[in-house]
């Protein structure tokens, strides 16, 4: 009689090692990447909050370059501002002259920051998410003021800071601050 060699069988025990080792590759495979995840999504909310606080700071920065006067409320939460009148082609009308246009940046009752005006047009939402404590504070929890005027009778400079947070899953949130001087070019004669 000839005996078989080489054809074998795989035992239970190789079967569960193999199937033990198989599941723990996987486990780990799969662990990683749910951390992965995690990091990315908390990393693509940073990244939200950043865009929105530095747009938010310059779309100001450019209502208010062309502003003639501008207003910062007592308790810096807000402002008004005037600008003056154009012709046809985007030029100033000489002498120069208000446009009859009041214009105002504050905060709506759900922390988006907006620029309303007196001409009727819909208020435009510059920032959603605005929160009212520095992240960079002592403590974390300090109040901060969105603009600062400048030293001076007339405002020719306006520090603005915008703090804003996003959500993550779990209850967790990331939050932005920007800041920026900008320098305006105010008309002293129809600010007085």
């Amino acid at each position: 009689m000839r005996r078989r060699r080489g054809i074998r069988g795989s035992s239970l025990i190789e079967i569960i090692t193999a199937t033990s080792i198989s599941m723990l590759v996987l486990l780990v495979g799969c662990a990683t990447f749910v951390l992965g995840m995690e990091t990315w999504f908390r990393g693509q909310a940073r990244l939200d909050a950043n865009e929105a606080s530095q747009q938010a700071v310059r779309e100001i920065a450019m209502e208010l370059r062309e502003a003639m006067s501008v207003t910062v409320d007592a308790g810096g939460q807000g402002l008004s501002f005037r600008r003056p009148l154009k012709d046809v082609n985007g030029d100033y009308v000489q002498p120069i002259t208000w446009d009859g246009v009041a214009r105002r940046i504050q905060l709506d009752g759900s922390n988006n920051l907006q620029v309303t005006a007196s001409d009727g047009t819909a208020a435009r939402t510059l920032c959603k998410s605005v929160i009212f404590t520095d992240p960079l504070s002592p403590g974390g929890t300090g109040a901060y003021q969105l603009f600062n005027a400048g030293a001076g009778a007339i405002t020719r400079s306006l520090t603005v800071m915008v703090v804003t947070r996003r959500g993550l899953y779990r209850q967790e949130t990331v939050t932005s601050r920007s800041r920026e001087t900008i320098f305006l070019r105010n008309i002293p004669q129809l600010t007085q």
